[in-house]
């Protein structure tokens, strides 16, 4: 689940990460006709292949829906996300040197609002559609002392770094090996990978990389990686993904390794339809999200 607020960072506190450092997302511009948000490309999105992934988009596009929302409410409130769909139109990759998702609000009540986005690539192209739907909350959800200035990126060679996957993988920029049946009981780390009910997980590490202002997993990191574990789980399925539907549950532990669960709910030959669900270790999703891929 996202928080967003619109409360100004003090002035003279730490530094640390955060999700938008890590895929280089800009702060939201907001104007008449909507919102902008850009992200730089480059290595640090490329995933299987070396290609850059849908699943890339994801913070840049729940950040335009709901820093847009946000900016609609009434009174003092902040903005969770609850659920997000994300559409291909055309497939990466895309040329940069930016990646800019424009949203505009299409509706909000006492409850909350409901966004579309639209994202462009370097030549003015679209290449994939949004929409996205948050709740209003009253909570003050900031942790003590508010929002830290952000840290200045690493120098990530691929997606796998990005998300601090092991860098053996990381650096040749393809799909980790599949590990072998675990033992009972036993517990995974963070970054492998393990078969589920005849399905590969996919566990990404904790840390605030992966984390919103308010120390909750990023929902764009939860879609993220639910794109990523398909790919992973079913390398020789479907190539291309077009549409991610999550819906958001409950906030992501940040202080915990996400585990992504990857069950195939149709797998023909030229599309096939994956559950992905994400959690922590109480056992109860995070997220749930469809994943459809095509030949």
């Amino acid at each position: 689940m996202t928080t967003t607020t619109g409360r100004a960072e003090p002035h003279e506190v730490e530094a640390r990460e955060y999700a938008e450092t890590r895929f280089r997302v800009q702060p939201p511009t907001h104007g008449d006709d909507g919102t902008r948000v850009r992200m730089r490309t480059g290595p640090w999105l490329a995933g299987p292949g070396g290609v850059m992934t849908v699943g890339s988009l994801g913070v840049v596009v729940d950040d335009a829906l709901g820093s847009t929302i946000l900016r609609a409410r009434l009174g003092d409130q902040h903005s969770v996300t609850s659920q997000l769909s994300l559409e291909i139109v055309v497939p990466p990759p895309w040329p940069g040197p930016e990646l800019t998702a424009h949203a505009t609000l299409l509706g909000r009540d006492i409850v909350g609002g409901l966004a579309a986005a639209t994202v462009f690539d370097g030549e003015g192209r679209v290449v994939a559609v949004a929409t996205g739907r948050c709740r209003y909350v009253p909570a003050d959800i900031l942790p003590p002392g508010g929002m830290r200035p952000p840290l200045p990126p690493a120098d990530h060679g691929s997606l796998f770094e990005t998300l601090d996957l092991p860098s053996a993988s990381a650096s040749a920029g393809a799909i980790p090996e599949q590990a072998s049946p675990p033992a009972a009981g036993s517990v995974p780390a963070a970054g492998e990978t393990r078969p589920e009910a005849g399905w590969p997980a996919l566990v990404l590490p904790s840390g605030p990389g992966m984390q919103n202002p308010h120390n909750t997993v990023h929902g764009g990191v939860l879609l993220c990686g639910s794109d990523l574990a398909v790919a992973l789980a079913d390398p020789d399925g479907p190539p291309h993904t077009t549409s991610v539907r999550i819906s958001f549950l409950r906030p992501g532990d940040g202080s915990h390794p996400v585990t992504f669960t990857t069950r195939a709910v149709h797998r023909g030959r030229s599309l096939a339809v994956y559950e992905v669900s994400a959690g922590g270790p109480a056992g109860r999703p995070y997220t749930v999200a469809t994943v459809i891929r095509e030949r």
